[in-house]
């Protein structure tokens, strides 16, 4: 069972930095429930939570669609593949 937290929630978007060449994801994110509140991915959720279960046959939201084009983006290998940026 996943757990509550906010990178498992539907709501929360994942933030990323583009640097010498290479993308990172950061240790931050923000909910669009909540659009000025930034979150940890790791931060307890808020009574908002929904599970984000990847479903390849629902239909295709913005944040999923940008996904998949960062995913194609990388696979050209124009630019290297998604590091974590070290704390």
């Amino acid at each position: 069972m996943e757990q509550m937290l906010c990178k498992n929630c539907e709501h929360y978007r994942q933030h990323y930095i583009l640097n010498n060449r290479k993308i990172y994801r950061v240790y931050c994110g923000h909910c669009v429930m909540y659009p000025t509140k930034r979150r940890k991915p790791d931060t307890k959720a808020c009574e908002n939570y929904v599970l984000s279960l990847p479903d390849e046959n629902a239909f295709a939201s913005k944040e999923y669609l940008s996904k998949e084009l960062l995913q194609y983006v990388l696979s050209l290998e124009i630019l290297p593949k998604i590091e974590d940026k070290e704390e």
